[in-house]
């Protein structure tokens, strides 16, 4: 009897990440089902409040509406009917309920475009009714995707009981709300009844507070002569204050009106705001984790296999290998499709802007799953974008552009059936000298797509058929994410379905053109030998992804000292000379960053700038931000390839003198694309540059020396743009980490201190040598 096979250690690996990735996904699940319940027990407690509440998101969707806001608009439709669509569609149906329908237009225009808050707004409606309204901005987590929340309360009452307040101001001793005169010397001349009860009601310490805020009130609208209108706290109640100046007698009235339930209904809605804050933070986390817990073991069963390729294998172990990196592969698309869900979800998603080919591109995106159609017995035909579009170099992120038609072309060969037929097509639509806009169109055979099923399919974790998973494999994230990537873009798309059929999909999208840029011939091999004699240090907890890293190193003729964690590594860097540094950023002590922020202190020069490469489990680019702003110089994320590896440690290793490396602080290509030729443009944006940005940046310096990170925030908000226009180098990350201040997601003081000494000196460089650009005269 023949005796069984041995286990591959591999396939124990395997099967070991695959009972980790099901443990992950029921900590998942359960996350899901408490954002679910906060998302509900927000949902009841806005719907209970007695003010009606809008939420739109970043790209103008009512994101929030509860029923006593359409009740105060008296629309007919219920909040459900709203959610989804653009506030355009509600604002045009209030429009001729307004009493001034086009002032009240422009008024909403303006409010959006300015994007400040405003508090207390009247709007009086043409059935004689006034709505009190507020506009407040609010930023999310992220700093970068503003929402708009509107709070609408009835005021009718409160104005005409405002009116009774000036109209009954003879008789004040009648008047049921408290009224206090006092004068310039802040002396009380009078006090009505409802005053003197309120007074009577207050501890001493209250009593006080109360009568020193008046006091202020009455100066304060004496001296301008102006009226004034405040909302302040009075012992556990909140009132708000009328003051009436009356300068030429020499006093002021202050008519108070309890507005303790409008204040506790607002606070209420901001502990719900925190919990929903808090869920978003809790998801976001644990995504987080959950990248760093699949990547790390993903990198040891990735770079374990590709080095056993490299061995002498017969042919079962060649096929059980090719499993093994297969499946690997798979998972790893599956991560990333659910880390870009949650990114979209949460106005995340990462687009990059760089000049490429969009023929080229998506010729070479399309070439394996063309492949897989034909070995799966499906016949393929296209007409391929060249064909249309002469000048196809364009300004854009090429791998989201390539997601977008991988994903509809994977689609289109998973549901449809061996003899069947798709057919790609890319077209110029229009074009113009700084805009392309193309269409790509993806039919296919396939099993098609109910009437009743064809919006459902662009949402996440959704797919038409009950079944579809369990026949055909998948997530259902690929159209939501295709859809969130299109839309993003300014783009739309669309889909065309009948059962049994086949179904069509396809999208436009403009983008910028830029000229064409001299691509560097594809080399036959990665490994130049560059790095033959170089000495490396690598600081890993990982016992496996060191064996990974060490095989590849010493491949290359790399020495490579290891540490396991991040104080040994610390330690023997200070020891030994090294060429370059090999960064784990989690670990357990001392972590990559905190590792990194000692390097970067020590007195030695030369070992204080060793260029120092992230291998991070992480995959959102604000973390490789961060990274870059405490003094990274690059950022690999894992698994990676090995020519990844090679080319980033080649890159940092490349000498300064190097024709391949420039010593210049700024890069002008951009610049010089946008300009098309015109050098008198690009010495105008530089002198202008020249001119302002020295006291923004003294400003900057200023205001981080003060502690104001607020200032910070918006100073690098202003001057960012023409930042990146001139290419100044290396201060992406920390123009990142200082903007984002804004919505108060900063790091700890000396973080930020050590960005805005990085962004300081970087850009006062660029300044000193940019004035080589302009011509003599200038």
């Amino acid at each position: 009897m023949d005796s069984l096979l041995p286990v591959s250690p591999d396939l124990l690996n395997a099967a070991q990440a695959h009972e980790r990735i099901q443990a992950l996904e029921q900590e998942l699940r359960q996350v899901r089902a408490e954002a679910r319940t906060v998302e509900a027990r927000l949902g009841q407690l806005v719907n209970h409040l007695q003010e009606g509440i809008l939420l739109t998101d970043h790209t103008g969707h009512i994101a929030l509406v509860n029923e006593r806001f359409c009740a105060l608009w008296e629309l007919e439709e219920p909040a459900d009917y709203w959610l989804g669509r653009r506030w355009e569609e509600m604002a045009a149906v209030m429009l001729p309920l307004a009493a001034d329908s086009v002032m009240f237009e422009q008024r909403v225009h303006a409010l959006r475009a300015a994007g400040q808050p405003v508090f207390n707004e009247l709007i009086e409606l043409q059935d004689g009714r006034v709505l009190e309204r507020d506009f407040v901005p609010v930023r999310q987590i992220d700093g970068l995707n503003a929402r708009t929340l509107i709070r609408l309360r009835d005021a009718t009452e409160y104005q005409r009981a405002t009116e009774q307040l000036r109209a009954v101001a003879s008789i004040p001793g009648q008047n049921p709300n408290p009224i206090f005169r006092i004068d310039a010397d802040g002396q009380v001349l009078y006090s009505n009844t409802a005053a003197n009860v309120l007074h009577a009601s207050l501890e001493e310490k209250d009593q006080n507070r109360l009568f020193t805020k008046a006091q202020r009130l009455a100066a304060a609208a004496l001296s301008q002569n102006t009226p004034w209108q405040v909302d302040v706290p009075v012992g556990a109640s909140f009132y708000a204050v009328f003051v009436a100046p009356f300068p030429e007698e020499g006093y002021a009235n202050l008519y108070l009106v309890n507005i303790t339930k409008r204040m506790l209904a607002e606070q209420e809605l901001n502990h719900a705001k925190d919990e929903a804050e808090a869920a978003v933070r809790a998801r976001e986390n644990f995504l987080a984790n959950m990248s760093h817990e699949i990547r790390t073991p993903m990198n040891g069963v990735l770079g374990m296999a590709a080095q056993l390729g490299k061995t002498r294998l017969d042919t079962r172990q060649q096929d059980l290998l090719r499993i093994i990196r297969t499946s690997g592969q798979h998972l790893l698309s599956i991560i990333n499709d659910v880390l870009d869900m949650a990114k979209i979800t949460s106005g995340k998603l990462e687009f990059e802007q760089t000049a490429f080919n969009l023929c080229d591109s998506m010729n070479e995106a399309l070439q394996p799953l063309m492949h897989q159609a034909i070995e799966k017995g499906i016949t393929v035909s296209g007409t391929l974008l060249k064909e249309s579009c002469p000048l196809p170099w364009v300004l854009g992120d090429p791998y989201r552009i390539n997601q977008i038609l991988i994903n509809l072309m994977a689609n289109a060969v998973k549901f449809t059936e061996r003899g069947g037929h798709i057919n790609v097509v890319g077209r110029q639509v229009d074009s113009t000298p700084e805009t392309l806009t193309v269409e790509f169109a993806v039919t296919d055979t396939g099993i098609g797509i109910p009437e009743s099923q064809r919006a459902r399919i662009f949402e996440g974790f959704t797919q038409a058929y009950a079944d579809t998973t369990r026949h055909f494999g998948g997530t259902g994230l690929g159209l939501s994410i295709s859809r969130a990537i299109v839309e993003q873009l300014n783009g739309v798309l669309t889909v065309e379905s009948e059962v049994g059929k086949g179904s069509t999909f396809r999208f436009q999208l403009a983008l910028p053109r830029t000229p064409a840029v001299v691509e560097a011939p594809a080399m036959s091999s990665y490994n130049t030998g560059a790095l033959h004699g170089r000495r490396v240090l690598l600081v890993e907890d990982n016992q496996i992804n060191r064996d990974v890293a060490r095989m590849l190193l010493e491949e290359w003729g790399v020495v490579v000292d290891e540490a396991e964690n991040g104080q040994q590594g610390v330690d023997m860097y200070q020891q030994q000379l090294y060429d370059a540094v090999l960064m784990d950023i989690q670990m357990p002590g001392m972590s990559g960053l905190d590792a990194t922020a000692i390097i970067r202190q020590l007195p030695d020069a030369r070992q204080a700038n060793v260029p120092i490469l992230a291998l991070t489990a992480n995959a959102f680019r604000a973390d490789n931000a961060r990274y870059l702003a405490a003094g990274i110089n690059a950022c690999l994320a894992k698994p990676f390839e090995e020519a990844e590896l090679y080319q980033e440690l080649k890159n940092l290793l490349q000498e300064p003198n190097t024709p391949a490396v420039t010593t210049l602080s700024y890069d002008l290509t951009k610049l010089r694309a946008l300009s098309h030729g015109r050098e008198a443009f690009v010495g105008k944006i530089i002198r202008s540059f020249l001119a302002n940005v020295p006291v923004s940046i003294a400003q900057l310096e200023a205001a981080a020396a003060s502690g104001d990170w607020q200032q910070v925030a918006a100073l690098v908000h202003h001057i960012k743009p023409g930042i990146e226009s001139l290419g100044v180098r290396e201060v992406a990350g920390a123009l990142q980490q200082l903007e984002q201040l804004e919505t108060g997601h900063g790091t700890e003081a000396r973080p930020l201190h050590e960005a805005v000494a990085r962004l300081v000196a970087q850009v006062k460089r660029a300044l000193h040598e940019l004035r080589q650009e302009l011509p003599a005269n200038s």
